[in-house]
């Protein structure tokens, strides 16, 4: 997911006498890391909990504490990682709460958590060294995202992917959409290539112009009740214009435009004319709060599924 990234380990404490080196007991455990962001907040947590799965000897009556921190564009706001029993029958857990030093408008920053233990047993007489966990997946933070003006946080390694029903509010529109996937445009989840976001809207506008023209410049028809949607979308890099020379366009036979062939490949655009009210409602309430719930700022990749 893009708010929340997961990892389970498998790990083994051996206890040894000394100095005669021999094993003397044993731990077996499962680390699970836990780290959840939101795209609302400016702040992540990373949690880290242990199951023991076994043990023997001086591998019994262990107990663990620990710390945390974090690298890049973040600062640490909370720890609590208390002492407690490691046993068979519970999960002593700890965790970080760190804070994006992310703030100004436009501005994206990323950062990684550590959380740090250590396990102690009254009946060692050397200490063990503190193992650190540090997943490898960063977190990235922004005030980027059009329209949203505030920071929030997510997995940016994650590609998001806008789901869109056939059978929901936008019918038409997921029809063109699944129809222009069909015939090789990119953006198909999940095998597809992606598309990207664009927030330039000076290149926006031109890929409207360019897939949509307005029949007073020598574009399409509107029958009435109903306005031109385009594909890929113009707040993508792979819309209509942004080719040197831009790709032809197609259509097809549901979509009242005569002036545009039908067509296939992975290059180039498509344009259908449906029902203006949902054209409107799609782009405002589907895509774009698919942006910002997702935090898909540019050159983000992302994804469309088209469903039943």
């Amino acid at each position: 997911m893009r708010a929340e990234a997961c990892s389970i380990s498998s790990w083994i404490l051996d206890v040894y006498e000394r100095p005669t080196n021999k094993l003397v007991g044993q731990m077996t455990y499962l680390q699970a890391d836990l780290i959840a962001t939101d795209s609302t907040l400016s702040a992540w947590n990373h949690q880290v909990a242990i199951s023991m799965t076994g043990g023997w000897g001086l591998g019994l009556g262990t107990s663990l504490s620990g710390t945390g921190s974090c690298s890049g564009a973040c600062s640490t706001v909370d720890i609590d990682f208390p002492k407690q029993a490691v046993k068979l029958d519970n999960a002593p857990f700890g965790y970080v709460v760190v804070n994006s030093t992310v703030s100004a408008a436009g501005a994206t920053g990323t950062g990684k958590t550590t959380v740090t233990y250590e396990f102690t047993n009254p009946k060692w007489t050397i200490p063990i060294a503190p193992v650190s966990s540090t997943p490898p997946m960063k977190t990235r933070c922004d005030n980027a995202v059009p329209g949203k003006n505030s920071v929030g946080c997510v997995f940016p390694d994650y590609v998001p992917v806008n789901v869109v029903s056939k059978t929901g509010l936008y019918p038409n529109y997921a029809r063109h959409l699944q129809d222009a996937q069909a015939s090789g445009l990119p953006g198909a989840y999940p095998d597809g290539a992606p598309l990207h976001r664009l927030v330039d809207e000076a290149k926006q506008t031109a890929n409207r112009n360019t897939a949509c023209p307005q029949a007073a410049n020598g574009g399409y028809p509107r029958p009435t009740g109903f306005s031109c949607d385009e594909y890929p979308f113009a707040s993508s890099r792979e819309g209509a214009a942004q080719a040197t020379p831009p790709y032809p366009g197609r259509t097809f036979g549901w979509c009242q435009i005569s002036a545009l062939p039908s067509g296939s490949g992975a290059k180039g655009w498509s344009a259908c004319m449906i029902p203006a009210d949902e054209n409107t409602a799609a782009g405002r309430d589907d895509l774009n709060n698919f942006y910002k719930s997702n935090r898909v700022i540019d050159k983000d990749a992302f994804f469309v599924w088209i469903v039943d």
